[in-house]
């Protein structure tokens, strides 16, 4: 589905066909990309590590602090561009403690001394990350993220950034918002409880389904006493 046909589907579900309409263009358009953000906020974002505006963070020689982009819901992952090392990640709940990520030690007393970049610290404001230690030289750090939709839905003809399976899931949230409109016409507090709860239980399975597909399938050797186990000797079974 592009926006055009979410748009007609909107329409039709809602039995809004004959103008003047009962919500307007601009509102339908408006609740569309609502939910698509609030798909991504709930079912926890589209994966990105190829979009450069998203993934690549700058680093500035003695700036201890660097932009990271408004639409970034979660960082998964981070390499320093230079090197292709693999620095760790901290939160604001133990940017103060001592700590092991990925190998790599923090000493909170000396991470924000001038030195090579060792990690990144995420959380403590929007839209900003703390380098451990604060950089010697420019450089740029690659991350991997999990996203905000980077385009606004204005109007007809634009593709949707979630995945096509998900895309009718979209219209219950936007029945939501509609039954929630407050006019004598519109306002139907149990229709738009009802597609609230719907489109809920959507997103939490289609995060549930996301979760079992990124983690890959792993080779478990069941050797038992002897080497024999309950799938034969050193038998290797995969599981999920």
């Amino acid at each position: 589905m592009n926006t055009t046909e979410l748009y007609d589907a909107f329409r039709s579900d809602v039995v809004d066909l004959e103008r003047p309409y009962l919500w307007s263009d601009t509102e339908v358009f408006g609740y569309m990309d609502e939910a698509q953000i609030m798909f991504c906020r709930l079912a926890g974002g589209i994966p990105d590590v190829t979009t450069d505006a998203v993934v690549k963070v700058p680093v500035t020689a003695g700036e201890e602090y660097s932009p990271l982009h408004p639409s970034i819901l979660h960082i998964r992952q981070a390499h320093l561009v230079s090197t292709g090392r693999e620095l760790g990640l901290k939160n604001l709940l133990d940017a103060k403690t001592a700590g092991d990520d990925y190998g790599m030690v923090f000493q909170a007393v000396n991470e924000h001394r001038p030195g090579p970049v060792r990690g990144m610290v995420i959380g403590e404001q929007y839209d900003l990350c703390r380098w451990v230690s604060v950089p010697e030289a420019d450089d740029e750090v690659k991350v991997s993220v999990y996203r905000l939709p980077l385009a606004q839905i204005v109007g007809e003809g634009q593709e949707l950034e979630i995945r096509r399976e998900h895309h009718r899931a979209l219209l219950h949230w936007m029945k939501h918002l509609g039954y929630s409109k407050q006019d004598a016409e519109t306002f139907d507090r149990a229709k738009a409880k009802e597609n609230e709860d719907k489109f809920i239980a959507y997103c939490e399975k289609a995060k549930a389904e996301w979760e079992r597909y990124k983690h890959k399938p792993r080779a478990i050797k069941y050797g038992g006493i002897g080497g024999v186990g309950e799938y034969g000797p050193s038998s290797i079974r995969r599981v999920w």
